[in-house]
Formats: C-alpha cells, sequence, structure tokens
C-alpha cells in the first residue's frame, strides 16, 4: 500500500487528501456568499471601515485556502485563488494584497512562469520596508534563468535587507564558487 500512496493513483484517492480538498471549498464556497452578502449592502460612508475589514477578511481567507493547494500541488487552483484574493483586495480598498501577490509569485516561478512571477514580486517590492525573502526569491529566478549577475546582486540587496539571512548568504556563496 506505501507505494501506491506514492503513485499518482494513491495521492489521488488519498482519503486526507480528499477531505482537505472538500474542506477548502466548503471554505471557498462560504467566502463567496460573504462576497455575495457584501455586495448586496449599500455603500454608505458610516460603514466604510466595517466593509473594508470584511474585504480584507475575504482576501485573507482566499489566500489561506491557495496556501493549501500548493501543500497538496494543486498550483494552477492555488493561483487562481491567490488571484481572487488579490482582485477582491483591489476592489474594496486601497491595500495590496502582498502576502497573496508574493505566494503567487512563488506559485508562478515553480511552474515555469518566471516573467509573471517577477511581475508580481516587482509589485510586492515597492512595499515599504522592504523584504529580504523577496529579493532572494528574484534572486533565485534569475539564478534559473541562467542571469548570474542579476542573481547575484538580488542575493546581495537581500542580505543588505537582512544580513542573516541564511539561504541568500548561500546563494550567493555558490554563484562565486563557479
Amino acid at each position: 500500500m506505501k507505494d501506491l500512496d506514492q503513485s499518482p493513483l494513491g495521492t489521488a484517492i488519498n482519503p486526507e487528501r480528499m477531505e482537505r480538498i472538500l474542506e477548502r471549498d466548503k471554505q471557498e464556497i462560504e467566502v463567496e456568499r460573504e462576497i455575495e452578502e457584501l455586495s448586496k449592502e449599500p455603500v454608505s460612508t458610516g460603514r466604510r471601515k466595517e466593509r473594508a475589514q470584511a474585504v480584507r477578511k475575504i482576501s485573507r481567507k482566499y489566500y489561506e485556502i491557495a496556501n493549501g493547494m500548493v501543500e497538496d500541488a494543486m498550483y494552477s487552483e492555488a493561483i487562481e485563488l491567490y488571484s481572487k484574493s488579490i482582485a477582491v483586495l483591489k476592489k474594496g480598498g486601497n491595500r495590496t494584497a502582498v502576502d497573496s501577490y508574493f505566494n503567487r509569485a512563488i506559485t508562478l516561478a515553480m511552474m515555469g512562469y518566471p516573467k509573471m512571477a517577477l511581475d508580481d514580486l516587482k509589485i510586492v517590492s515597492r512595499t515599504k520596508p522592504p523584504k529580504a525573502d523577496v529579493y532572494f526569491v528574484k534572486g533565485q529566478i534569475f539564478e534559473s534563468l541562467g542571469r548570474e549577475k542579476l542573481a547575484e546582486r538580488m542575493y546581495k540587496k537581500s542580505l543588505d535587507i537582512d544580513p542573516n539571512f541564511y539561504r541568500a548568504a548561500h546563494s550567493l556563496a555558490n554563484i562565486h564558487l563557479r
């Protein structure tokens, strides 16, 4: 049975995985209902703050569901939900869904879409304060594309932000060894 668990068929019929998928489907339906309810409410200036909070909560739920999909290697579905998280926040407020952009970028890079990933990371890198992991991921993408000078620059930026970022230091050292 252990061999079956590692096969695509075993993964597809894994009861724990199926339960997680069903739970995420329920959560997504619940979020869609929340959006529907929110859209029925008149936009009044008195409830603007509560509405903005509800929008952020919905965006976060999409983000969390998408993270679970990534854990189950459901990358296309995760990208769709990260995109929904971003769209909800764009439509309902003036905030940027930084976490959703970042995780969507990583997922896009894993799927072989480096240009799209870099576009998302560009948006994330505009936020303050700068985050070392954003530049690290950019470095990883550039390195995978064979653009070592750009990768080196990104790893150095990452280390400027966080001098103790081991993975960036290790990746930079590996480039220098070549």
